[in-house]
């Protein structure tokens, strides 16, 4: 921190140093409790990477005969691993010194933590949902990175038409295993005097990342198969064409479940759509969508309305429903 005489500069600083972590915690989704069976704190350590370990498949068991051999059906442990690598995030903010005069502490603490928290949280999700759709962290522009055609695509269970989509979305279900990850450095700010400005700026930073985990056959190798699913679909309000209803979650539960991918604590899958796909969503709970298109009817209205008031969908078909802005969108159709 410069060094500084003002007492209101010195009051925000403090402030924003005790806060910013549980603002951060509060906006932050993939990271959040309950949401990624795999995270790693390697705060202290040395260098920044590591290696997540991932266990390989099973088949079922075998009838075995009295004095026979046991081991001749052995469901060898062969684990793999994948190499998850950390990336510091961060963002600033100016505040001038007529801002804190006029404006007053609490105003510009409450516009700075938030200002500061969201833009790393953003940051940090955007990154992770990257690294879910493609395994990678290349600039997303196309569902053609996404849609499995290209290699470590996830599969998308849409019926939507890719084709004729003028602005795709992309929402997930995904296991608490499909992703690991890990923070080295949690969120820190830091302050400086701009004396020639009459201002203060202050940088905040967090350094973490996220690596997707592939399926590790019952022989050892990895597999092309994850634990999530893609819902690629119309990403545009005003359109009611190729979108994406519950027909389509159901789809991805159901492809979920075949492989057995783990559940949460409650038996179920997190389903992550964008803003235009609660509302198709939620169109369809609300029974304005079609029948055919997974629609439930008016029986769901009342779960329908606390849904939308708490920003979630709520719980079907297997999954918590939440939304977020975060997941690939407007994305080309090709």
């Amino acid at each position: 921190m410069a060094d500084t005489t003002s007492s209101l500069v010195n009051a925000l600083y403090a402030d924003v140093v005790q806060s910013l972590v549980p603002y951060v915690d509060n906006f932050v989704l993939l990271p959040g409790p309950g949401v990624l069976t795999y995270s790693f704190n390697i705060a202290g350590g040395t260098g920044d990477t590591i290696k997540v370990p991932i266990t390989n498949l099973w088949s079922a068991g075998s009838l075995i005969n009295e004095n026979a051999n046991i081991m001749a059906t052995d469901r060898g442990f062969d684990p793999g691993s994948v190499t998850l690598q950390v990336k510091k995030r961060g963002a600033g903010s100016t505040v001038t010194e007529e801002a804190l005069e006029d404006g007053g502490l609490a105003t510009v603490r409450n516009a700075t933590l938030l200002r500061l928290s969201r833009a790393i949280a953003q940051a940090t999700d955007i990154a992770g949902f990257v690294e879910l759709a493609t395994g990678s962290s290349a600039t997303l522009s196309s569902v053609s990175n996404v849609a499995q055609v290209t290699a470590g695509g996830l599969t998308n269970d849409s019926s939507a038409n890719l084709a004729a989509v003028v602005s795709a979305d992309v929402s997930f279900v995904m296991s608490p295993d499909a992703m690991a990850y890990a923070v080295k450095r949690e969120p820190t700010v830091k302050m400086w005097n701009d004396v020639a400005f009459d201002r203060y700026q202050m940088a905040a930073t967090m350094r973490n990342g996220f690596k997707r985990l592939p399926i590790i056959s019952e022989n050892g190798s990895a597999s092309s198969n994850y634990f999530a699913r893609a819902l690629i679909g119309q990403g545009n309000i005003a359109l009611d064409t190729n979108t994406i209803g519950l027909d389509d979650v159901s789809r991805a539960v159901a492809n979920l479940r075949a492989i057995n991918a783990p559940t949460d604590a409650a038996g179920f899958y997190l389903s992550v759509v964008s803003t235009a796909h609660e509302y198709q969503l939620s169109s369809a709970l609300n029974g304005v969508g079609a029948t055919a298109n997974g629609s439930i009817g008016s029986i769901a209205q009342d779960l329908a309305n606390q849904a939308l008031l708490e920003g979630m969908i709520g719980q079907a078909v297997g999954c918590r429903f939440i939304r977020s802005n975060n997941v690939p969108r407007g994305l080309a159709a090709s």
